[in-house]
């Protein structure tokens, strides 16, 4: 089993359910407020653990109680956590979530201590990047630290997936040097000036980003399913139906899930389809990381649904 470098952010989502999101000037009665440990590279980083893939996770928290519930569950999930770094008097970052009843989210999301994770932080952690097999990489981080990781992991021939969110236009240079490069609809709309909205337009999108040099575009459709483009083949996916509760983490679930089906050296076609079978499973549930199915989760999805297996 390949293993699997994480370099990205954590936030603790502070979640707010309501039967609707309020419009400007108004005040809602909500429902519920949680709090669960989040961000992006963290999600990812907890969604192919929790299946079983071999994972570290690099990025920077602040000496405050988020800062330490974090690290709780990294330990609990089984992800390496012995290169996260502390910053000094700065908080750790926060990911503020309106969810509406019908399982649709608006995040706000104040950085904190994940814009402190510099370029030399990565230069620093050169020796687990040459070490590692996959590196995943998203964009709640500086956009220069994200540039320097991925010098660095394909200096080292490491097969690099980038999630682009949030989304912006990147320097074509980088975007070359990218094996996965997974936006969602909106992200792919932001990177291409296509907007998608069908399977057509995805792969007008698609093909843009393949122009750009970039080895596989996955483009997840939420609902519709998933489109994966390279040179050489073109692969669809429909989304399994299943009644969403918290759409939140549902990409990072089909990324972490990927991620792991790579590390097994499973074919694309089969490793979409297991990834959206996580994803399925993630929107299911309250939270982003409590929302991440395990293994016998998804082994008991697959079997009712007769998926083939990963592994």
């Amino acid at each position: 089993m390949k293993k699997i470098l994480v370099i990205g952010s954590f936030t603790m989502d502070l979640v707010a359910l309501t039967p609707r999101a309020p419009m400007e000037g108004e005040t809602i009665i909500g429902t519920s407020f949680q709090q669960f440990t989040g961000g992006k590279g963290a999600n990812q980083a907890v969604a192919a653990a929790r299946l079983g893939a071999d994972v570290t996770m690099f990025g920077k928290l602040g000496r405050d109680s988020f800062g330490e519930a974090h690290i709780e569950t990294l330990k609990r999930e089984g992800v390496n956590y012995e290169y996260i770094l502390f910053a000094e008097n700065e908080s750790s970052g926060v990911g503020h979530i309106t969810l509406e009843a019908n399982g649709n989210n608006r995040i706000i999301v104040i950085p904190g201590t994940n814009h402190k994770v510099t370029p030399e932080d990565v230069e620093n952690i050169e020796v687990q990047i040459k070490n590692s097999d996959i590196i995943m990489l998203q964009l709640e981080i500086p956009f220069d630290t994200v540039y320097k990781s991925i010098e660095l992991a394909h200096k080292h021939n490491k097969t690099i997936i980038l999630n682009p969110a949030p989304a912006v236009k990147l320097k074509e240079e980088y975007v070359k040097l990218v094996d996965y490069i997974v936006p969602n609809e909106t992200e792919a709309a932001i990177l291409t000036g296509i907007e998608v909205n069908t399977i057509e337009t995805a792969r007008k999108a698609g093909r843009k980003l393949l122009d750009l040099g970039c080895k596989n575009v996955i483009i997840t459709l939420g609902s519709k399913g998933v489109l994966l483009i390279n040179d050489n083949e073109e692969i669809f996916k429909e989304s399994f139906k299943v009644k969403p509760v918290d759409t939140t983490a549902a990409g990072d679930s089909f990324i972490g899930a990927f991620a792991y089906s790579l590390s097994h050296g499973v074919e694309h076609a089969k490793a979409l389809e297991y990834a959206c079978a996580v994803g399925a499973i993630t929107v299911t549930k309250m939270g982003a990381q409590p929302s991440l199915p395990n293994f016998s989760e998804v082994e008991k999805f697959i079997k009712e649904r007769q998926i083939v297996k990963v592994n």
